[in-house]
């Protein structure tokens, strides 16, 4: 299931990961090459991803790095839910 995220002063609700950086982006003052940089990656890079949409999915670690930056959970940038067992267990024995 896919988080949605609430545009501030609008009633509209988001799940596309490229307009939610666009707007937290905004919000906090940031341009798409400041978190190409954050990402640590060339200053174009973000930019590629929004426009031209390469590429289709940020991968892992960039994910986080730019979620950590925009302030938002990384399932809003496309990570999945993590996977946990029924009965919560988390060890063997």
């Amino acid at each position: 299931m896919r988080r949605t995220y609430a545009l501030p002063n609008r009633s509209a609700y988001v799940s596309d990961p490229r307009q939610i950086i666009r707007v937290r982006a905004a919000e906090r003052g940031l341009s798409l090459s400041a978190l190409s940089i954050m990402a640590g990656r060339n200053a174009a890079y973000m930019q590629q991803f929004m426009e031209r949409g390469s590429p289709r999915k940020l991968p892992e670690d960039e994910r986080r790095l730019i979620a950590i930056a925009l302030d938002v959970d990384e399932t809003l940038l496309g990570a999945r839910m993590p996977w946990r067992p029924v009965d919560g267990a988390t060890s063997f024995g």
